[in-house]
Parts: structure tokens; sequence; C-alpha cells
């Protein structure tokens, strides 16, 4: 997947236009992961592990 030119100015530390749907996306999947990483309670560390990757 190729990556947006607002995303290699966001990684480059240009200025950048944040809300992009493709930003935006990936914060909405981001706020997912560690929400469900930080809510899940008392599990191995090999599920967290797989949580992480996630």
């Amino acid at each position: 997947m190729a990556v947006s030119e607002n995303k290699q100015k966001m990684l480059r530390g240009e200025l950048y236009h944040a809300f992009t749907d493709e930003l935006v996306a990936e914060r909405s999947r981001t706020k997912h992961a560690y929400t469900r990483y930080n809510n899940a309670g008392d599990i191995t560390r090999r599920e967290l592990t797989v949580l992480w990757r996630e």
C-alpha cells in the first residue's frame, strides 16, 4: 500500500493536513487498539503480546 503525501510529510516532521480520510482512520484504529490493550485486564503475557502487535 502506498503511503499518502500527507503521511509522508507527517513522518518527516513537515506541515501536513491531519484530517485526511487515511489519517483519521489510522487514529481511530489506534484508539480502538490501545483501548482493548488497556482494558484487557488479567490476561497472560502472550495474550498481551498479541494485542500489542495488533
